[in-house]
């Protein structure tokens, strides 16, 4: 494992904690917007927008992990 593998895992993870945070915030902003102090709506809410979450968190982290990472080989080709 090299330096450029390290910072690109480390990147890679601010990116997708990054993109979940950012889900759920916007879940929380709607669930306080429309439904205000019900608890089932924010379950709801939290499931719904954290699963959306984390899958998009993990598809921006393998994004910025393969920009930041490059291609495997050296000669700058990646296929």
């Amino acid at each position: 494992m090299t330096g450029r593998h390290v910072g690109a895992t480390v990147l890679g993870l601010i990116a997708g904690a990054a993109g979940f945070a950012a889900l759920l915030l916007v879940g929380y902003l709607l669930y306080r917007r429309v439904w205000g102090d019900w608890v089932p709506a924010l379950v709801g809410i939290t499931v719904l927008f954290g699963t959306a979450g984390s899958y998009a968190g993990w598809i921006l982290g393998m994004l910025v992990f393969s920009a930041v990472r490059g291609p495997e080989n050296e000669g700058g080709s990646a296929a």
